[in-house]
């Protein structure tokens, strides 16, 4: 084996909720020794273009990519997507939709948290983000420099996770509606880090809506969850894909590269879309 192997295909800059801007995270990638990353945002593509530039000038390959949310019987559902066409009209009229969505989220939850006795505010938020996809973790960082929380994770505990006194629902879709935008746009469509509660019945579900592949390497599979996966995907002829999942460090780790994802993935992933290999 030679550092070149490896690959990262799940990785979220600072156009998303993650903590590095793409060009620091392709020069992570760089120190690393890794071949390829993929940048998978969500719900945003802003950040693949510099990613592109900066994988040019450091001799890393960028995989083009998107984290798509959506729900199902209750349950985040994310659904990632590769190499489709970033300029589809229909495409872009939904990542333009998704983002004022997440605007409005997070307007309901700093009222929330206004009525909690909370101050913080859009403004903050927005400076937070940058301009760019905002989410949970922008208001999870506020509150913890406010000095409201201690940890990341007691943001979600107390105020803005599943059930908490200050959450808000996002904009919803279902999985199968998520596939089929990814594949109208010409790419190929991936269930992100499904763990045990993803049973395999919805596994069979999107299977049959259109989904190419799994993701089979990611930080919550344990090496039994891996196999049974591996098994659903030789009986169905399925892609699989897979990475560190990382956002930059925010808890105290940059776990990019942390699992050996083989670069022979990609290469079965590039030849399913068509794409040339080097």
């Amino acid at each position: 084996m030679t550092e070149e192997n490896w690959i990262d295909l799940h990785l979220h800059t600072s156009y998303s909720d993650g903590l590095l801007s793409p060009h620091e995270m392709v020069k992570h990638a760089k120190i690393l020794g890794l071949k390829a990353i993929g940048i998978v945002d969500h719900d945003t593509v802003d950040g693949i273009v510099p990613a592109v530039e900066a994988g040019k000038n450091e001799g890393v390959e960028i995989v083009p990519g998107v984290e798509l949310s959506s729900q199902c019987d209750g349950r985040d559902i994310h659904i990632i997507g590769y190499y489709f066409d970033m300029e589809s009209p229909k495409f872009k009229k939904y990542l333009t939709l998704f983002q004022k969505e997440r605007y409005k989220r997070a307007e309901k939850m700093v009222k929330n948290l206004n009525n909690l006795g909370i101050h913080v505010s859009m403004d903050e938020v927005e400076g937070r983000a940058k301009g760019n996809s905002i989410g949970r973790p922008h208001l999870a960082e506020i509150l913890m420099e406010k000095g409201y929380i201690e940890t990341f994770q007691e943001a979600f505990h107390k105020y803005i996770g599943y059930g908490s006194k200050a959450y808000e629902e996002k904009y919803q879709i279902v999985p199968e509606e998520a596939i089929r935008l990814i594949s109208e746009a010409k790419g190929l469509s991936f269930l992100a880090h499904p763990g045990y509660p993803i049973h395999d019945d919805m596994i069979f579900r999107l299977i049959k809506a259109g989904l190419d592949g799994l993701e089979i390497y990611h930080p919550k599979l344990d090496p039994n969850r891996m196999r049974h996966l591996q098994d659903i995907v030789r009986e169905h002829g399925l892609l699989i894909s897979g990475g560190s999942d990382c956002h930059g460090g925010r808890n105290g780790e940059l776990c990019i590269g942390k699992y050996n994802v083989p670069y022979s993935v990609l290469e079965e992933i590039k030849l399913r879309a068509g794409i040339g290999l080097d």
